[in-house]
C-alpha cells in the first residue's frame, strides 16, 4: 500500500495526517467512524487492489480496528490515524 493520494513516499508530516482526517471525520467529532470509515477504506482498498468487494472492505475494516483502534471504541482517532500512516508510511520507505 502506498500513501501517493496524500503526499507519495515522501515522509508524512503532521499538515499531511491532518489533511487526511479532516477529509474523512466528515462531522468533525474528532473521530472517523461509520461510513466514515467505510469511506476511507474504500480508498485505502483502491490503493492496494482495483478489484475488491464489500467482503475485502469488511476484512480490512476488521484488521485495522485490531490493529489501530488502542482504546477499541470502534472509531479512528486522530492519534490512532497518526499512527496508522506513519506506520505504513515507514513500510513504503522499506519497500524501496
Amino acid at each position: 500500500m502506498t500513501l501517493e493520494p496524500y503526499g507519495g513516499s515522501k515522509k508524512i508530516t503532521a499538515q499531511d495526517i491532518d489533511r487526511v482526517f479532516k477529509l474523512y471525520d466528515t462531522d468533525n467529532n474528532g473521530s472517523i467512524e461509520n461510513e466514515e470509515l467505510n469511506g476511507f477504506l474504500k480508498d485505502l482498498m483502491e490503493l492496494v487492489q482495483q478489484d475488491y468487494d464489500s467482503e475485502d472492505i469488511s476484512m480490512m475494516k476488521q484488521t485495522i480496528l485490531d490493529q489501530w483502534d488502542f482504546n477499541n471504541d470502534g472509531k479512528i482517532n486522530r492519534d490512532e490515524l497518526t499512527m496508522l500512516l506513519l506506520q505504513q508510511s515507514h513500510d513504503d520507505e522499506d519497500d524501496v
